[in-house]
């Protein structure tokens, strides 16, 4: 296989645009103090991103009249909450619930 100048550009702008976008809020960002208000309120943006993308996935359109709830997603997400809900570690759950869905993707 080969590639190209064009692709292999077109690859490394898009990189650099999206490392721009990503990175430069942090840089300018960091320098700043916030109300004590706002800290509070970002503490709830992981979690709001996070259930959003959850749910999103829970979900399955059925041509364009509607959505159902995936069986599979159901299963594993109850377990995953209570896991979430002790340990309270972001990187526990996600490895749970990942190994959950495999187990159940391997019997279902």
């Amino acid at each position: 296989m080969t590639i190209s100048i064009y692709v292999l550009l077109i690859i490394a702008g898009c990189f650099l645009i999206t490392w721009i976008i990503r990175v430069s809020p942090f840089i300018f960002l960091a320098k700043l103090e916030f109300p004590s208000y706002v800290i509070k309120w970002l503490e709830f943006v992981p979690v709001c991103l996070f259930t959003a993308l959850i749910v999103e996935g829970m979900l399955n359109q059925e041509d364009k009249v509607g959505y159902i709830l995936n069986l599979e997603s159901i299963v594993v997400a109850i377990p995953t909450l209570v896991i979430a809900i002790i340990s309270r570690s972001l990187t526990i759950t996600v490895l749970a619930g990942i190994v959950m869905m495999a187990i159940v993707r391997m019997f279902i």
